[in-house]
């Protein structure tokens, strides 16, 4: 059976689980009884006025050389949280993995597909929609409303995800991200760290030592790569001079 009918057949099997099916049912993460949504963070309106500085225009070369150090083999699914119109989802996709992406903005999942000239179908899930291609999925809507044991993968790719949330919602994001999908194994986590507090966020620096406070309980952390490079143009012109770009691979106690 093709990827793309055994994830569908799963779903309406409810064997994945995207988001319950009433409103009242719906998992979200809860902090003092306040729902934390992705829009609150205006992420929206960055694709909706093309402020999309995040996006690289190729492959991560982080990705390319340390992906080998993560156990996943073709086939295997790889979970890219907050995935945009990443590229790196078509190597990974390259190298025969499953990818399961979650975005917010209907216009970055669209702009992917259209990009990438795939074919593709679009389901309803709840509140969110499922766009499908061979091998290729994103699931479009909140990520904090993604439901309970909903992402049958164990592998992440994590590059864009934790740097775009300020720090009071990077221990949600943790918690949600280990409660969709609980059965984790291994995490390739990318980080930036930067020292001009007047360089407008996101991305949000992120030190090891933070990597290593949301996740140390879970995972063991290897640093397997530190280096300085090139802010993005909007970083420049905020006046940041260097990023220091950290890659982790993450294995689960």
């Amino acid at each position: 059976m093709k990827y793309t009918q055994l994830f569908i057949f799963l779903l309406t099997a409810g064997i994945v689980v995207i988001c319950n099916t009433k409103a009242s049912e719906s998992v979200s993460y809860h902090d003092n009884g306040i729902s934390i949504a992705m829009d609150d963070i205006n992420w929206r309106s960055h694709w909706e006025n093309n402020n999309i500085g995040f996006h690289l225009d190729q492959t991560n070369p982080m990705l390319v050389k340390h992906w080998p150090k993560i156990r996943a083999v073709p086939k295997d699914m790889v979970f890219v949280p907050l995935c945009g119109k990443s590229l790196d989802m078509i190597e990974l996709h390259r190298q025969g993995h499953f990818v399961l992406g979650s975005e917010l903005s209907e216009i970055a999942v669209e702009a992917f597909f259209t990009e990438q000239n795939l074919n593709h179908s679009k389901h309803e899930a709840g509140e969110h929609e499922y766009w499908s291609s061979e091998r290729m999925a994103i699931i479009q809507g909140d990520f904090f409303t993604l439901a309970e044991e909903s992402i049958p993968a164990r592998f992440v790719y994590d590059r864009a995800a934790l740097v775009a949330l300020p720090p009071d919602m990077q221990e949600a994001y943790v918690e949600h991200l280990l409660r969709i999908a609980p059965d984790i194994e291994q995490i390739l986590l990318v980080t930036v760290e930067y020292d001009d507090v007047a360089a407008a966020a996101p991305p949000f620096s992120i030190p090891p030592d933070r990597v290593k406070a949301l996740y140390g309980e879970y995972f063991e952390i290897d640093l397997i790569e530190t280096r300085d490079t090139k802010p993005s143009p909007r970083k420049q012109a905020q006046g940041l001079k260097v990023i220091t770009e950290h890659v982790f691979k993450l294995d689960r106690k």
